[in-house]
Order: C-alpha cells, then sequence, then structure tokens
C-alpha cells in the first residue's frame, strides 16, 4: 500500500507501534463484550485474515479496493488474534480452574499476610489441589477467605497451607449507584469468588518458615520489620511502608482522602514516580558520565537497581508495570540512536497487555500511561515558555512544567474515577516530589543502617519529624481546594470528548493546524450540550435508595438536586462516606443540599412505598406496591408484612445479619414471597 506523506500522515508514520496497540485494544474490548465466542471460530478468523493479506500482499492489483481489502484483513486478524490472548488469560477457561469442580475440600496456600478488618481477617489464598471422595486433584485460582475474630488471635501466617470448606460465593457488585465496582476489580485480576468462614472451619495442613518464603517476599517482608522496628509513629509508619516498600494495609485512612484530595495519592502507591525518581537519582550518582556516546550507561545501570527496589517492595502489580515500563523504554534509549519516545511508549504499553491484557482496564496503568503520554506531547512546549536562568527557579520550573503536562491528560481520568479535581495540583507536587525524594532517600538509608541501631534511632527520628510536618502540610492543603471540585462528576461519553478537545486544542497550539482547533471547539460544544442534558435530567429525577452499606441501613430519597435521609441507623464515618455516599452523591448531582424526611409513605412513578420501622399487630389491610423493612426483622414478620400490605416486592435493609438475611430470604422464597435483600441482591434503586 502506498504510504501517506510523512507530513500528512506523522503519527502513523513515525510511531508504527500505533497500528499494532489499536488493534490490540479494540480486541481487548471485544472480548469483554463478546466472551462467549467460540475460540475455534476466532482462530480461524485470524488465520483466514492472515492468509488474506498474504495473497493480498503479492497481488500487482494497486486498485484502491484492494489497498483497503488487505488493510482491512490484517487488522481483523489482529483484533481476532488479541481476543484470544484475553481467552488464554482468562482462568474460567481454565479446565482445572477451581471453581468448574465440586469439591468437598480445597486445599490453599496463603499468599499475602492477612490483613486485619473489623470483624475479619482477609485472607487472599491461591487453591493447589481440590480433595473430592478421597481423591486428590490437582488445580488453581485465586479467591479470598474472610475469617471471623474471635478471642483467639489468628493462627495464620502468610505462605501457610490450609484446608477451605466448599463455602464459596460469587463476589457480587454492591449495586450502590455510581460505586467503584468492587467486583469487576476483583474479576480483572482473576479473582471471583470469596467465602466467610469461622476459625474452627480452617484446617492448617502445612505451616512455612519465614525463610522457605520466596526471595521476593522475605526482601519485602524484612524491609517492613525495619521500618517497624524503628518508627513508632503510627501514621508516619504506615505511610512510609506504602512509599517505600508497598505495604498500604496499615496507610491511616483519613490521611490516604487527604492525600488524594491534593492530588499526590500517587506518590504512596509504588509506581512511575518512584522509579522516575531512583533513575534520577542514580543518573545524578553517574553524572561523571559527561560524552554523549556513553549516556546510555546510565539506563543499564539503572535497569537492575530498579528491579531490585521492586522485588523490595513485593512486587505489586503498579510497580512492575512502571519497571517494566521503564526497562522497555531503558533499552530503547540506550540502544536507539533515532528513538522515538511515543513509538517506545507504545511499544510498551503493547507489550504489556500482550503479557497481562486485563492491565488494560486498571487505573493504575491507564494513570501511568496517559501522565507519560501527556509528558512527552506537551512537557517541551510548556518549560519553553518561560526558561530561568538561576539554576534552582530552573529546577522548581521543570517540576512545574512537568505537574502540568501531566495534569492536562491525567486531570480527566481523575475526575471520571475520583470525581475531584484538585486546583493547588501544581503547589502540592512541586513539595510532594521534595519530601517524595527526603523520603525515599530516608527509607531506604534507615533500612540499609538498620544494624546500627544508634545511627537508625537517629535517622527514624529524623523521618518521624520531617513526615509529621508535611502530613499537616497535606491535611491544610486538602482544605484549601473549593468543595465543588470534590464532587464532580462525568460518564464515559463526556471523557471521550473531553479528550477530544483536548486533542484538537493542543494540535493546533502546536502545531498550528486550524482543523484541530474546529474539532476542538465541536467536540467542547457536545461536551456543554451533554453537560446540560445531565443538569436537566438531576432537577427532573426522583429515586428512592435504600444503599448497600455494611450493617447499616441507610434510605435516601433523591428530588432533584436535594437528597433527603430517610433513616441511618448511625453517624456513617468518613470512609464509608467517601466509598458509598459521596460517588452516589457526585453522580445524582445532590452533593450540596441535605436534608431530613420523616415520611414514612412515598409515591414514586405512581408507585407506593412504604418505609415500616416496627411491625404493628392487626388485621386491617393497606396494600402499597413496595415496602422497605427498616427493623431487625424475622421470617415471621416478612410473611405478616406480605399479609397486611401485599407489596409487589419486600426489601430487607442491612440492619439485620448475614446469617439470618439468608434464613428469611430461603423461607420467603418456600413462602412465594418476593423480597429483595440488600446485601445479597445489591442496592435498592426505585
Amino acid at each position: 500500500m502506498k504510504k501517506w506523506p510523512t507530513h500528512e500522515a506523522y503519527i502513523w508514520e513515525r510511531v508504527p507501534f500505533l497500528r499494532l496497540l489499536l488493534p490490540l485494544i479494540a480486541g481487548i474490548l471485544g472480548y469483554k463484550c463478546f466472551p462467549g465466542i467460540s475460540l475455534y471460530v476466532m482462530l480461524a478468523i485470524v488465520l483466514a485474515g492472515i492468509v488474506l493479506f498474504s495473497v493480498l500482499a503479492f497481488a500487482k492489483s494497486l486498485k484502491l479496493a484492494v489497498q483497503y481489502l488487505r488493510f482491512t484483513s490484517l487488522h481483523i486478524a489482529l483484533i481476532a488474534a488479541a481476543w484470544t490472548v484475553c481467552y488464554f488469560n482468562d482462568i474460567r477457561n481454565n479446565k482445572d480452574w477451581f471453581a468448574n469442580s465440586k469439591a468437598d475440600a480445597f486445599v490453599a496456600r496463603v499468599v499475602n499476610m492477612p490483613a486485619e478488618k473489623e470483624k475479619t481477617w482477609k485472607l487472599e489464598v491461591e487453591v493447589l489441589h481440590i480433595l473430592q471422595s478421597n481423591e486428590v486433584k490437582a488445580s488453581e485460582g485465586k479467591a479470598f477467605v474472610y475469617v471471623y475474630k474471635d478471642v483467639h488471635p489468628l493462627n495464620i501466617r502468610q505462605g501457610d497451607t490450609i484446608i477451605l470448606p466448599d463455602k464459596w460465593q460469587m463476589i457480587k457488585r454492591s449495586g450502590n449507584p455510581f460505586e467503584f465496582d468492587y467486583a469487576a476489580y476483583c474479576n480483572r485480576n482473576s479473582i471471583y469468588y470469596q467465602q466467610f468462614i469461622a476459625p474452627n472451619e480452617i484446617v492448617v495442613y502445612a505451616k512455612t518458615l519465614p525463610e522457605n518464603l520466596p526471595l521476593i517476599q522475605r526482601m519485602h517482608n524484612w524491609s517492613v520489620a525495619q521500618l517497624a522496628k524503628y518508627i513508632h509513629d503510627k501514621k508516619v509508619l504506615g505511610l512510609m511502608q506504602a512509599m517505600l516498600v508497598g505495604e498500604e494495609a496499615n496507610m491511616d485512612a483519613d490521611l490516604r482522602q487527604a492525600y488524594s484530595e491534593t492530588g499526590i495519592i500517587h506518590i504512596v502507591a509504588i509506581s512511575g514516580s518512584h522509579i522516575s525518581f531512583f533513575f534520577l537519582l542514580i543518573t545524578f550518582l553517574l553524572g561523571w558520565i559527561k560524552h554523549k556516546k556513553w549516556q546510555w550507561v546510565k539506563y543499564i545501570a539503572a535497569i537492575p537497581l530498579v528491579w531490585i527496589y521492586v522485588m523490595m517492595s513485593g512486587a505489586p502489580p503498579s510497580a512492575v508495570r512502571a519497571a517494566l515500563m521503564f526497562s522497555i523504554l531503558g533499552v530503547g534509549f540506550a540502544f536507539d540512536k533515532s528513538s522515538h519516545s511515543l513509538n517506545q511508549l507504545l511499544a510498551t504499553a503493547f507489550i504489556l497487555l500482550c503479557a497481562e491484557p486485563m492491565w488494560l482496564y486498571a487505573i493504575g496503568f491507564q494513570l501511568s500511561f496517559v501522565a507519560v503520554l501527556s509528558l512527552i506531547i506537551f512537557y517541551r512546549s510548556i518549560y519553553k515558555l518561560y526558561v530561568p536562568t538561576n539554576i534552582v527557579l530552573r529546577t522548581v520550573w521543570q517540576v512545574v512544567a512537568a505537574s502540568i503536562a501531566a495534569e492536562l491528560l491525567v486531570a480527566p481520568l481523575v475526575v471520571y474515577y475520583f470525581h475531584l479535581f484538585p486546583l493547588q495540583f501544581i503547589v502540592a507536587n512541586v513539595i510532594a516530589y521534595l519530601f517524595m525524594g527526603i523520603a525515599l532517600i530516608g527509607g531506604v538509608l534507615l533500612v540499609a543502617v538498620s544494624a546500627m541501631p544508634a545511627a537508625a534511632t537517629l535517622l527514624a527520628s529524623a523521618i518521624e519529624w520531617i513526615v509529621t510536618v508535611f502530613n499537616n502540610l497535606v491535611y491544610w492543603l486538602q482544605h484549601v481546594n473549593p468543595r465543588l471540585f470534590n464532587f464532580l462528576q462525568i460518564d464515559g461519553a463526556e471523557l471521550l470528548l473531553l479528550y477530544v478537545a483536548i486533542a484538537g486544542v493542543g494540535y493546533y497550539l502546536l502545531q498550528q493546524n486550524k482543523r484541530g482547533l474546529y474539532v476542538g471547539l465541536a467536540s467542547t460544544v457536545l461536551l456543554l450540550a451533554l453537560f446540560n442534558l445531565d443538569e436537566w435530567k438531576a432537577l427532573n429525577q426522583r429515586n428512592l435508595v435504600v444503599y448497600n452499606i455494611n450493617k447499616i441501613n441507610h434510605i435516601e430519597l433523591i428530588e432533584g438536586k436535594k437528597h433527603w435521609v430517610i433513616h441511618t441507623d448511625t453517624i456513617i464515618d468518613e470512609r464509608k462516606k467517601n466509598y458509598v455516599l459521596k460517588p452516589a452523591h457526585c453522580g445524582y448531582g445532590v452533593w450540596n443540599d441535605k436534608r431530613y424526611k420523616n415520611d414514612r409513605l412515598f409515591v414514586l412513578g405512581g408507585k407506593k412505598v412504604f418505609v415500616l420501622d416496627a411491625m404493628v399487630g392487626g388485621d386491617s389491610k393497606f396494600p402499597v406496591d413496595y415496602v422497605i423493612i427498616n427493623f431487625a426483622a424475622c421470617a415471621e414478620d416478612v410473611a405478616l408484612v406480605q399479609a397486611m400490605y401485599s407489596p409487589v416486592q419486600i426489601v430487607l435493609g442491612n440492619n439485620i445479619s448475614r446469617t439470618k438475611q439468608e434464613a428469611i430470604v430461603t423461607d420467603a422464597s418456600a413462602k412465594g414471597i418476593n423480597i429483595w435483600a440488600v446485601s445479597r441482591n445489591g442496592a435498592f434503586i426505585l
């Protein structure tokens, strides 16, 4: 096929990995939409596409139709090949997956240290064998096990082999409006099942000594222990363990929220910023290498040191992704003298997605990729706007320019996923990068000198003081951001239009091409139209929501731009509010007007809804369409409610234990009563 002139198709010609990445992404998305297609059909499509392309490649005809057919056949083959990669990556298609077999018991290994929850211990396990009729069969697959707490401490550690009963439950969505889909997140990490069991239902089959753990895990555990040995402030310890070695279980929830709302949460999870810092540190230490011919030595020297750090952090997925991206980019920059940064980035993304297709949906992968892409596109132009002569000002301006450049493409994703935009991100990021550098160097030194108690104690005291000062500054910055910017909402179509607008205006400013400006302005007009449509829908909405919040029955009436609290069992703490209620209030657009209502009878869409606070005896009939049980009911109460109110459906709130709800649902089903248990079916929305 005749190539386009380079000036007309610059990206297509100079960035060849774009041609591979686009069909790969299309195939991954296609697998999500059409997972039930036969594998043999897709393999046949791959083979047919390759054969047709090969035949047409040798055709002498230069007709446009032949060229388009050759182009189409190749891309269909690539899309089908990407679908096939997803098929083999999906654990559900593995015949040895533990959920594909019925068994009496399961032998599993505890993958990580048990995480303490309010009422349970959370274990991530890897199933090794299934026990069925005195027969042992090899199996595989990951799952979560929640062990209820009792008076005795949990006698299970990482690496132990345990025997579990067959009490698996599929991980389901909570159903809360606009909430983060935790079930989908688990599924993309090949985890589909969980179980809740008492300690006496687990049999410890084999204990694992710390020295028998894998090398990576031993390095990680040792680093965590050294930090805990010398840092005594819990907030400082939790932050340092999360930021330095990826151990986030002990990080304070309020502090995490403050970091998120100020736009610097990226310094907590080990990702590209950490890897970049270590590369800059290594570059500084190798600064004596001046000749351009030997600059590749810096990249090659940095790669193994970066991977040592990743192993010390326990090799979490975000760190592995960042290290892989850096390694591929580093090798490309080191040996390809004519390297194109954008092509190197797309090549990295292509290789990572071939290895793990579901990373396409990972928020960390998306943010890392988009941040680097934004830096490649915009950093140089922004930096040239102001070039100070003073070395200190120049260094600060480099950080500011990088922060602005990265935020141009990262901000839409942050709004889409987290419903916020930190206006103070420039100041916060400048301070955060300075702090991160000091904290990482101090943390690494603390681990390195941990065998010298006097030096380690002194260094730990300095770290505690620095981190405490920085945390207080973050809390202050958290309250500087206008409240409006913590409750933003855009949907998928608006996110796409926002990126098209940024791309169009950016293309116009960078290339002085008016077509980009026209595209950007047209996208902005459509975006504003969608915003107006959202506002109209919000003003005319009327919904009743019974939220699925653990052990809390929380009922709200959404009416226009207001939300009325009908009932709440307790004062909901900030974590649950941010996790469940904030996304709902952002999505409905009712975050700024909260009221309380004592009414118990509502009419929505011509349907009568009655909130029942207590069981009242008598033979009177009062027919309604829906009854929401707002007290600790039993099976007999449900039967009486059905007799007195004749509802189409009874809604069972979350102020009843999981065990009692299951018993009520079983009894109601036997009597033909239509019941909706929030903890089981998800939030009830009318």
